[in-house]
């Protein structure tokens, strides 16, 4: 018996799944560089917010940040398919309006992790992957 040959992420929603194929198409023209400069940006946005709304969860947020960098320290190693989930997780990331609004919710940043920790699984990157209930402060 032959083992099949994983092709994208598993253990998303549907409509996780449909917005990380679309921020695939669009992570295809971004330089590494240019990802983990939108992950900086986003996570600087949302420490501002934390200012004024204490329920953003500015620590999963930096969490995920985190698990990024460390992820792309490892890029060169991963494979081509892994390379490309993995920059539509970070595009998912650094887009505050996706499944759940990052910014107008306790749990905004909840399918963030979601979708990267599916991504580092696919990427055989476990050890990245990171649990939201760490990191609720409300």
């Amino acid at each position: 018996m032959t083992e099949q040959l994983e092709l994208h992420p598993s253990g998303l929603s549907r409509s996780q799944f449909a917005r990380l194929e679309e921020y695939m198409r669009a992570a295809d023209s971004l330089a590494l560089d240019e990802l983990l400069n939108l992950t900086e940006g986003h996570l600087e946005r949302a420490s501002r917010i934390y200012q004024a709304n204490r329920l953003n969860n500015v620590r999963l947020a930096a969490a995920i940040r985190d698990s990024i960098i460390a992820a792309a320290s490892e890029w060169e190693n991963l494979s081509m398919v892994a390379r490309h989930w993995l920059a539509a997780a970070i595009l998912y990331f650094a887009q505050a309006d996706d499944q759940e609004p990052d910014f107008s919710s306790p749990i905004g940043f909840e399918d963030d992790a979601e979708v990267l920790n599916s991504c580092l699984r696919f990427a055989q990157l476990d050890e990245l992957c990171l649990n939201p209930e760490d990191y609720d402060d409300v």
